[in-house]
């Protein structure tokens, strides 16, 4: 039995209400990460998001939900976008033969140093977010399954470079290493302010320096092989 044909009009008109809709869930995203980044989470109220994002409070709960559900999604479109990024380049290493610590950690730093340099307010903003909840133990729980899967392949590959290292040296390892990475991106005025000279425009231009010190952290941390 022939299909009845598609009306062109109704097709336009349903593409253009879903497209409205991105760009307003978009809209309260953006809105939220920014409200958080700046008061924390505890300080910020649905009403305080939806007069950033200039839409009703019943528009930031049809896109977000809970203000909980909304914090989770605002770091949950960034994770991916850095899990992805992390997993491609340990791909890349592991498609390449061998590779040392450091190729590890500068797959793992670099992709968030390369957001970060971008410019992106909104990236700047998450930067910001992450920096202030990431020394708050009550947001564990939020961010664990968004960052722990990931790390957890960085780990078992530091693990077989040193394999007798224990699971607790390696996670502080990695630990103290994202710690650094996240110093840098926050703010570098306190290295200008000790050299007395201008710091770098990006956290990209701290790229060696940072992989060069958590590289020697963790080598000198963790037990060498047997055969060194």
């Amino acid at each position: 039995m022939p299909q009845p044909l598609e009306n062109p009009e109704t097709s336009r008109s349903t593409d253009g209400r879903l497209a409205r809709g991105e760009a307003t869930r978009d809209r309260v995203l953006d809105a939220a990460e920014r409200c958080f980044a700046a008061n924390g989470f505890a300080a910020v109220t649905i009403r305080q998001i939806a007069r950033e994002a200039g839409v009703t409070l019943g528009v930031v709960g049809f896109h977000g939900g809970s203000k909980d559900e909304l914090f989770g999604t605002v770091l949950a479109r960034r994770t991916d976008t850095l899990n992805a990024l992390r997993t491609e380049a340990l791909a890349e290493l592991k498609a390449g033969g061998a590779f040392t610590i450091r190729d590890l950690v500068d797959a793992y730093l670099a992709p968030y140093l390369q957001i970060a340099s971008r410019g992106d307010p909104q990236w700047r903003a998450y930067a910001q977010l992450i920096a202030r909840i990431v020394s708050d133990d009550q947001y564990y729980p939020q961010v664990r399954d968004l960052y722990d899967p990931v790390a957890r392949t960085y780990i078992d590959e530091i693990r077989r470079l040193r394999p007798a290292a224990s699971a607790e040296a390696l996670a502080t390892v990695l630990t103290l290493t994202v710690s650094s990475m996240l110093s840098i991106v926050a703010s570098r005025v306190r290295i200008e302010g000790l050299s007395g000279k201008p710091a770098g425009d990006s956290p990209l231009d701290y790229r060696t320096i940072l992989v060069d010190f958590c590289t020697g952290g963790i080598e000198k941390a963790l037990p060498p092989n047997e055969a060194s």
